[in-house]
């Protein structure tokens, strides 16, 4: 989604970006990001803010309000948290941070497996909820998650074996607001690869389940 990034990222070392959360006018008591404040409420966790923002402006082609179309959303969202997030942690997080070798990425099993379970559905339809015509909030968690991995951005996981990912990920990319909303992440990526902060090729999943 387009936002407005009024966060300070001091980029000095370009190997840590990073949001002040213990600073006094942090918002949220559990210093976590992101973070919305909006007609008095303060609210964390992206997929509670998504839900918020979804009934607060009535975006039910994003999240129905047919309750079990909903509940199916509400099944991807729950079950993303340890499972498509866990391409940030092996992949993604590592390389950004610079923080942890890249050559045998901590978790990268449960990650590809997570690919593999959402590529088996995305073979048989358009988007992760059957049955719906356009994305969910579910697909914008998740492209957020598989995207940042690809040549454009980070550059540090091969798709090839995917194609029920790419061809969906291409229909994410042809979104209103697309472009806007990658924007920053766009830039960062462009920063790192000029510092010469990124491995030198993709990671090596092969030797992983499910590969």
């Amino acid at each position: 989604l387009p936002h407005s990034n009024k966060a300070k990222l001091p980029l000095s070392d370009v190997t840590k970006p990073r949001v002040d959360t213990e600073h006094d006018a942090f918002p949220h008591p559990c210093r976590a990001i992101p973070v919305v404040q909006h007609d008095g409420l303060v609210l964390s966790e992206s997929h509670a803010i998504l839900g918020y923002l979804a009934d607060l402006y009535g975006w039910t082609d994003l999240y129905p309000t047919q309750i079990k179309t909903r509940a199916k959303v509400d099944e991807y969202l729950h079950w993303h948290h340890r499972s498509i997030r866990e391409l940030t942690y092996a992949f993604f997080a590592p390389t950004a941070t610079a923080t942890e070798s890249t050559k045998n990425p901590p978790r990268a099993e449960k990650a590809v497996s997570a690919l593999n379970a959402i590529n088996a559905t995305l073979m048989d339809q358009p988007f992760l909820i059957e049955g719906m015509e356009g994305p969910s909030i579910g697909d914008l968690s998740c492209y957020a998650e598989v995207a940042q991995l690809k040549p454009e951005f980070l550059e540090v996981y091969d798709f090839k074996s995917h194609e029920g990912v790419r061809n969906w990920m291409e229909r994410m990319e042809r979104l209103s607001g697309y472009e806007q909303a990658h924007d920053g992440l766009a830039k960062y990526c462009a920063h790192m690869k000029k510092a010469g902060k990124l491995p030198a090729k993709q990671h090596d999943v092969s030797s992983f389940s499910g590969r």
